[in-house]
């Protein structure tokens, strides 16, 4: 994207972009790993609701 000449304007955002679809379950669980790691309040949340629905 960069390459393209898009400027992200965060990573988190730049790997929610990457993943784009959810339903793409083979690359869930990395992208899940660096949001848990490295999203902040966003990884917080997506841990919450994978706990919630007894994902993780």
């Amino acid at each position: 994207m960069v390459q393209a000449g898009v400027i992200p304007s965060a990573a988190v955002t730049m790997l929610g972009e990457w993943q784009r679809d959810w339903a793409r379950e083979e690359t869930v669980p990395g992208m899940a790993e660096i949001f848990f790691a490295h999203g902040g309040s966003f990884g917080a949340a997506l841990a919450w609701e994978f706990q919630l629905l007894g994902l993780k």
